[in-house]
């Protein structure tokens, strides 16, 4: 006990001068970041008379929770008569903070709310060995350790989340669920679930059973090219499928926030019930292409009756206090056209089709607002600027959100060129996604923040999220691919303060992050062992080229001559050199010890 209680002393007193250790060794491969660590030495060893101790019934859930997946993995019970495991509720602390105090003679874990211990809880787990997220009893591990320290953390904004578009392709609720998963053991909290779209809606609605009869499919998908594979597509869920998605995420702490698009990305709706549209007696379909399509909801008494109605509904399933209206990429060529359109304009002394979609997306953002909850909308939200207390969600990079917070409106950035997941994370022709290149260190380095407005900036962004949209993401071993292991690094660039964000220290916590989530089974893109063609696309040529490997336990070796590198080959020295537009490169990455790590890339350029 004495020795516990001068560990905790040492630890007061380095918080009191603000000293945070952070260790380049492997024993402390927490993701995200904490805000404060303090190594110790030695151990807690868990065992099986290792014992769980919840002092208060609130954490009762998220224990057992914890109890399940280490009893899984270990086949400890955690009921034994020896060292503890305690779980202790404590006022003061933010909803999402914890304090955690590892020592050989037990562990103890502090938070105010359910949402800091289990945060606390996913840390445990991080500091035991990987095969703790095992499926089955783990072989080969000879002890159960967790190393000593003293942590206190809490996020640096309260949003941190990805989207997941089921729009454009369907995904099962089991997959669903398994991406949730992922999310809440990088701490993160807000699950954007993107449920319809030009090409299906995804929701039962019972008072519109067409929505699902037909607006669920379509007769195939032509991609981008308008040429289809012939194949049908479809799928929604149910509303006891969305129960338990919700309810599955709230056991995570994530909060699952429906996206219902307004007044465009609407075609699937308006295929089931043409009525609502700018031009009922026309035919529509859902749509097989991507793009952004000129069907519009009718800004009429039958669309805001119908959308009164589908909120209605979701209200009861989604108990989220935020849900997104969209509010994005809607041509107004039907406003235009639609003689109904301008007589409603005069009606109302508008100038503009640009001011109806802001009358439209009010009198909807109005209604939600009446029922208690807050709207979100993509940045376009901001042209209009009618909606009432809005959060903005600025993707077309970070000017919106500067017209944003100097009005005063919360923001959350998700700029494409850094956080759309369906970007390229490979300079490889066989990496079909948008062409943004936008590699793991691109994704780790950014930080949510208008660096002219930082005032502004800490006052009114108040989260990061990252965004999975699926034209180019038909399946979930692709979705898997393209999300992850960049949805990691989004999860520490949202809870982990600025000046606490460290790259090499990142790179260097990966292949415990790796290994991981081979235990979860997950599909992730296996990039970090591979060579990084990093230059400007945009230079004439010659032009500079560096290689670059996120491995730290690596070192490149390439050729110019179309050979294939080896352990001889010569070793990339970190600078650039001068490649023309017939060069071909081919590089690797090897251990210091010469073995081969990843693959070999190529790169060539047309002459």
């Amino acid at each position: 006990m004495m020795m516990r209680t001068k560990r905790i002393l040492s630890v007061v007193a380095a918080w009191a001068v603000g000293v945070s250790v952070w260790a380049a060794s492997p024993r402390y491969d927490i993701v995200p970041l904490p805000k404060r660590l303090v190594e110790a030495p030695g151990e807690f060893v868990l065992n099986k008379a290792t014992a769980l101790v919840v002092e208060d019934d609130a954490f009762a859930e998220v224990a057992e929770d914890f109890r399940a997946q280490v009893a899984l993995a270990t086949g400890f019970p955690l009921s034994g008569k020896g060292a503890a495991v305690v779980l202790r509720k404590v006022p003061g602390l933010g909803l999402e903070a914890y304090r955690l105090q590892v020592d050989p003679d037990g562990i103890l874990l502090e938070a105010s709310e359910v949402n800091g211990a289990f945060y606390g809880l996913q840390t445990i787990l991080q500091l035991l060995p990987a095969e703790i997220y095992g499926k089955t009893r783990a072989k080969g591990v000879k002890k159960w350790t967790v190393p000593c320290c003293a942590i206190e953390d809490e996020p640096a904004f309260w949003y941190r989340g990805t989207l997941f578009d089921s729009g454009r392709f369907f995904f099962p609720k089991e997959e669903v669920m398994k991406f949730i998963d992922l999310m809440a053991m990088h701490k993160q909290n807000m699950f954007h679930w993107h449920l319809t779209e030009d090409q299906g809606w995804r929701i039962q609605i019972d008072k519109y059973p067409r929505l699902t009869e037909v607006g669920a499919w379509r007769k195939e998908t032509a991609w981008h090219s308008g040429i289809g594979n012939g194949i049908p597509h479809g799928g929604f869920y149910t509303k006891d499928d969305i129960r338990e998605v919700v309810e599955y995420a709230r056991r995570r702490c994530v909060t699952v926030i429906p996206e219902v698009e307004i007044p465009g990305h609407s075609t699937a709706a308006i295929a089931a019930y043409p009525e609502l549209s700018c031009f009922p007696d026309s035919t529509y379909e859902v749509q097989t292409r991507w793009g952004i399509w000129k069907n519009l909801y009718a800004p009429t008494a039958t669309t805001f009756r119908f959308l009164e109605d589908v909120f209605t509904e979701l209200f009861e399933l989604f108990p989220s206090p935020l849900y997104h209206i969209g509010g994005d990429e809607a041509p107004k060529d039907a406003y235009l056209q639609s003689q109904y359109c301008q007589d409603l304009m005069t009606v109302l002394g508008l100038d503009s089709v640009e001011e109806l979609q802001t009358f439209f997306v009010k009198r909807m953002g109005d209604f939600l607002r009446k029922h208690g909850k807050t709207v979100i909308g993509w940045d376009e939200i901001l042209d209009g600027g009618a909606l009432e207390d809005p959060i903005a969600m600025s993707y077309r990079g970070h000017a919106p959100c500067a017209k944003g917070i100097k009005r005063g409106i919360r923001v959350i950035l998700t700029p494409n060129r850094w956080c759309y997941l369906d970007n390229k994370q490979e300079d490889q022709a066989d990496n079909v996604a948008q062409e943004i290149f936008m590699p793991l260190k691109k994704v780790y380095n950014y930080y949510p923040v208008v660096d002219s407005l930082a005032d502004l900036s800490a006052k009114y962004i108040v989260g990061y999220e990252t965004c999975l949209w699926t034209e180019y993401v038909p399946d979930n071993a692709t979705a898997e691919y393209q999300a992850f292991p960049r949805n990691v690094a989004a999860a520490e660039v949202g809870w982990t303060a600025r000046s606490n964000k460290d790259w090499e220290s990142f790179r260097r916590r990966m292949p415990k992050v790796l290994r991981r989530l081979d235990l979860k089974d997950v599909a992730y893109c296996p990039v970090f062992h591979d060579v990084i063609f990093d230059y400007d696309r945009n230079l004439p040529f010659p032009k500079p080229m560096n290689l670059e490997l996120d491995d730290p336990e690596g070192v490149v070796r390439y050729t110019l001559d179309g050979s294939e590198p080896t352990k001889n080959s010569p070793v990339y020295d970190g600078v650039p050199f001068q490649v023309d537009k017939d060069a071909v490169i081919k590089a690797r990455g090897f251990t210091r010890a010469g073995r081969p790590l990843g693959k070999t890339v190529t790169k060539t350029f047309q002459p």
